[in-house]
């Protein structure tokens, strides 16, 4: 009876978690969950540090930490790089010192030359303490001249790279319009503080350079916030959506061919299902703008393995930061060809995430003990007002949480602790000791032993690293040797012939690299990179296919185009090969003819149109009828599909270079006008957009050609996509003529390309009137040419963007069908179409806290999955498929458990507020005056399929629709709350979020 009622008495006074958030870090820790294998430890918090954003060891241990106090809308000085030591030698910091203060919003600190540089726009700052007080009393200006726009926007993350030069994240500056008194700074040129060195017109580019020779260059694109580098030297980027992005190609190789239009240079591994996370946050705060469920506000891209500590098999995982969803997300990055594709580190499960909504990682490092260290940033808001409701930022808790802010230690759940890093004194170190530090797995030691040797440059050490290069077992050690001598001034041709037959393709890869320096002055380097064409790795072939560009020989034009040949399905190598000289885009073009044209695959139409493309650019008129006449040929086989892709291509080329390309093209638009007529298909389609660009010619060729192009349009036997580039040539007349006859295509018994087609061309022939005419038909529109008319609306100026919003003010329009158009409506220029689009979407916000208050009781009750699966069975199931019960006609319900409960809960109270798009439900009245009803699952240009509850399907054709509209309203009933007890609806929600 004692133990038991000592249990009991133990049950009475335990001690509950205090309320929250903000918690205190003993209690956030117990928060926070972690991949299986892996634990996390506080490592230091508040008051240790407040508001930390970045950090970064210096040779010592000593940790350097930028405190943005300031973010989201202070713009005094009152940021702050703090020092943290550990005097005790037990690996923990326990002493602050105030290193350098009066600082605007710093965002970014790296260690350098016994002092920190630390990006603060406009400005790159280099702070030193050389009293010994630990407090810095240089203060010198690198760099300025940049944008000083929206935080999170601006330049950041200093980071060394593997090749010398220091490395900022750039983004440049982004529109502002709420608050563009305090951040609308555009910025200036990018330039030295001291007037030397050259200067950079501003661009959405990343940043590189030198300071002690005043090198400053563009990186070929840019990152939002936060970059990496892997082992070999491949510089990854951030945006905040997206999962990562590879840099695959650098400037200097797209500098040779300014004709070269490329859409990126960068690889983005987001798929549909890695984009997606999942986080398990109690009671969430997310913004207007925010894309719940997927990734919106990624940042700080770090490779976890490069420490060293972590399991095998985080080989190649690549994590970031998702403040807004308060967790970390992880990806498994596989090689494909000259770049990477991801997937998931684990299936609706994040790698580190939070039940506190406070809990913001904005940062990671991996440190000297190979852990990884996570900045939390600890704010009760993290986006910026700039893209909250109005009522949000004049609410007063934006700044709640800056006294506050944690660094937490991640690292393996193993018997035998990793220890913490202590007693680091690198700076104490030889050049020998230093140099065989570059072998070390952890990249903290190697990177900071290159900047040491670096920073001495003492010339002791270049037979030790000869040494190292020629003997070490460590392909590691060897690739740091390179850049060591390279940086030092000490590399030669030969050192880099022996790298070139290096076992490893990563060394072979950096070899080639660092043989461009070279190739003028030593032939039989050039001669060893020609006969490398047949290396195995995909990795190396891309990489020499770029710098054989700088060649021009007989044996170099061999090796590329065998490179080409070998690897042409990937858009990489192609990019590669264009890259060099724009002269040799039409023997590329010729090769293309003769060795890729008997084979119609993605890749190889991309090639023809980017040749195409380089063509149209350059603008030279031989080479534009040499490829004007081979596509109008026609006699080469299957020329349809490249000669459609290479005039495409033409077009995109001509409309980059303006006037002098068009010139030259003026006397071959009849020859186009021919293709259209008599080549139906890919090549009249881009006929039509290539004569989109030159203009039709005032002659009777181009007008018997219209008269025909409206017969065709009119004639319902004929081919849709034939009938819609006749529509698209009918609208090239600058006439109304053809008038009544677009708008009578603008019709539900019309396949979709044909009424997206006549949208386009009401736009040219019916400008002033085109937006009462589409808002006329907006019910009977399907979602693929609603789309089509929005973006002629909005494209329409301000007073079609406005007529729209009307539309939406009366109901004649639903703000669920703007909703991917809302960061353009709330940033438009128009002071009047701000307002008014804000004032729309926000005027839901008291209805939701009223459904969110009435069942606020269910997103706190623990809820039963199995008593779940009955509700959704007797409630849902007729309409929704899920866990192999029920039926799917409404939206797949296989990703809901990455959205928080309280997202769940207003999609089930209020249905018809956020309409999926593809879920529209519509209502068709047929010839006979009966009326359907159901959501469209199917179309063809001559039926359609609406599907109803419990799976009915009932299929329509077109010639039989009198009217048809899109209902105001979800399929889905309102009112399921009064079928849905509070107890119930807990136990609905707990099956959405636990079904896999």
């Amino acid at each position: 009876m004692l133990t038991i009622a000592i249990v009991v008495v133990g049950l009475l006074v335990r001690p509950r978690r205090p309320n929250g958030p903000p918690y205190s870090p003993h209690d956030a820790l117990r928060t926070i969950t972690i991949h299986r294998g892996f634990r996390v430890e506080r490592f230091v918090a508040e008051p240790m540090i407040n508001s930390p954003v970045a950090m970064d060891w210096d040779e010592n241990g000593r940790i350097y930490v930028a405190e943005d106090t300031g973010y989201p809308l202070d713009t005094r000085p009152i940021g702050r790089i703090v020092l943290l030591e550990d005097t005790n030698g037990d690996g923990l910091p326990d002493r602050r010192t105030v290193f350098a203060d009066h600082i605007v919003m710093p965002n970014g600190v790296m260690c350098w030359k016994g002092g920190v540089l630390v990006t603060a726009a406009p400005d790159v700052w280099f702070f030193k303490d050389t009293t010994g007080s630990g407090h810095a009393d240089v203060r010198e200006k690198i760099l300025t001249g940049f944008a000083f726009t929206n935080p999170q926007h601006m330049v950041n993350g200093p980071l060394y790279g593997p090749d010398n030069w220091i490395y900022l994240a750039h983004q440049g500056p982004v529109h502002t319009v709420v608050f563009q008194d305090d951040f609308g700074d555009r910025g200036s040129d990018i330039r030295f503080a001291d007037g030397q060195g050259p200067q950079l017109k501003m661009a959405p580019r990343s940043v590189r350079f030198r300071p002690e020779t005043h090198q400053l260059e563009f990186l070929s694109s840019w990152s939002q916030y936060g970059q990496a580098f892997d082992e070999w030297g491949r510089h990854f980027a951030i945006t905040n959506d997206s999962n990562g992005r590879h840099d695959v190609i650098a400037a200097r190789y797209l500098q040779r061919n300014p004709a070269l239009l490329l859409p990126t240079v960068q690889q983005d591994v987001s798929t549909a299902d890695n984009n997606n996370v999942f986080p398990i946050t109690h009671n969430p705060r997310f913004e207007i703008l925010t894309d719940v469920g997927t990734l919106t506000s990624s940042c700080s891209i770090t490779l976890p393995y490069l420490g060293g500590a972590f399991p095998s098999s985080f080989e190649r995982v690549a994590c970031l930061a998702e403040s807004a969803h308060n967790l970390v997300h992880c990806d498994m990055w596989s090689d494909l060809g000259a770049t990477y594709s991801a997937r998931r580190l684990e299936e609706k499960v994040e790698f580190v995430a939070s039940t506190d909504a406070w809990f913001r990682p904005v940062n990671m490092y991996i440190g000297p003990d190979g852990a990884l260290y996570l900045i939390d940033y600890y704010r009760n808001t993290i986006e910026h007002p700039e893209w909250m409701a109005a009522d949000t930022y004049h609410a007063g808790y934006l700044y709640n949480g800056q006294d506050r802010g944690r660094i937490y230690r991640i690292v393996p759940d193993t018997l035998t602790p990793l220890p913490l890093p202590k007693k680091i004194r690198l700076d104490q170190a030889s050049d020998a000791e230093l140099v065989q530090q570059l072998s070390s797995s952890n990249i903290w030691w190697r990177r900071t032993a290159q900047r040491l040797l670096l920073e001495r440059r003492h010339t002791d050490a270049v037979p030790s690293l000869r040494q190292l290069l020629e003997q070490s077992p460590s392909p590691l050690g060897r690739v740091h040797a390179l850049w060591t001598l390279d940086g030092l001034e000490k590399l030669d041709p030969s050192l880099v012939a022996r790298a070139l037959d290096d076992p490893v393709p990563g060394v072979r890869e950096n070899a080639i690299r660092l043989a461009e320096p070279y190739l003028a002055k030593a032939p039989e380097l050039a001669r060893k990179l020609t006969q490398m064409a047949a290396d195995p790795d995909p990795k190396v072939r891309f990489q020499l296919l770029c710098t054989l560009g700088f060649l021009d020989s007989p044996e170099a034009t061999a090796a590329e185009n065998k490179l080409l040949a070998d690897g042409v399905e990937d858009p990489w190598m192609q990019v590669a090969a264009l890259s060099a000289s724009p002269g040799r885009a039409l023997p590329y073009f010729e090769l293309a003819v003769s060795r890729f044209a008997d084979s119609d695959t993605n890749a190889r139409r991309n090639f023809f149109h980017q040749v195409g493309a380089v063509v149209g650019v350059k603008a030279d008129a031989k080479e534009m009828r040499r490829l004007l006449t081979t596509v109008a040929d026609g006699s080469p086989r299957n020329s349809d599909w490249w000669g459609g892709a290479t005039l495409d291509g033409m077009a995109e080329g001509v409309r980059a270079k303006g006037a002098g390309a068009k010139a030259n093209l003026k006397e071959d638009r009849d020859l186009l006008l021919g293709m259209f007529e008599r080549r139906p298909g890919p090549v009249g389609h881009a006929a039509v957009h290539l004569l989109a660009v030159l203009r039709l010619p005032n002659d009777v060729a181009a007008a018997q050609a219209l008269r025909r192009a409206e017969m065709l349009a009119a004639n319902r036997q004929a081919d849709a996509s034939v009938r819609a580039d006749a529509l698209d040539l009918l609208a090239l007349a600058d006439s109304d003529r053809e008038a009544g006859l677009v708008e009578s295509l603008l019709d539900p018994q019309e396949p979709d390309i044909v009424q997206i087609a006549a949208v386009r061309a009401l736009s040219s022939v019916r400008a002033q009137k085109v937006g009462p005419l589409l808002l006329a038909k907006w019910s009977g529109m399907s979602a693929p040419v609603r789309a089509e008319a929005t973006n002629t609306l909005l494209g329409g100026g301000s007073d079609r963007v406005l007529l729209l919003l009307e539309a939406v003010k009366n109901g004649d329009v639903q703000t669920w069908q703007l909703d991917p158009y809302k960061p353009r409506l709330f940033m438009d220029p128009d002071p009047a179409v701000r307002q008014l689009a804000r004032a729309l979407f926000e005027q839901s916000a008291a209805q939701r806290e009223q459904v969110l208050k009435e069942y606020q009781a269910a997103l706190n009750i623990p809820g039963d999955v199995a008593r779940g699966r009955e509700t959704f069975t007797r409630v849902c199931s007729k309409c929704h498929a899920l866990d192999g019960v029920g039926v799917a006609v409404g939206p797949n319900l296989g990703t809901v458990r990455n959205h928080p409960a309280s997202e769940l809960l207003v999609d089930i109270i209020l249905p018809s507020k956020s309409i999926e798009h593809g879920y529209e439900t519509y209502v068709v009245e047929v010839a006979s005056g009966d009326l359907m009803d159901g959501i469209m699952s199917a179309q063809t240009s001559a039926t359609i399929t609406l599907r109803q509850e419990r799976g009915r399907e009932m299929v329509i054709a077109r010639q039989d629709i009198k009217t048809m509209r899109v209902s105001k309203v979800s399929m889905m009933p309102e009112g399921l709350e009064k079928q849905i007890s509070t107890s119930q609806m807990a136990d609905l929600l707990t099956f959405l979020k636990a079904v896999r």
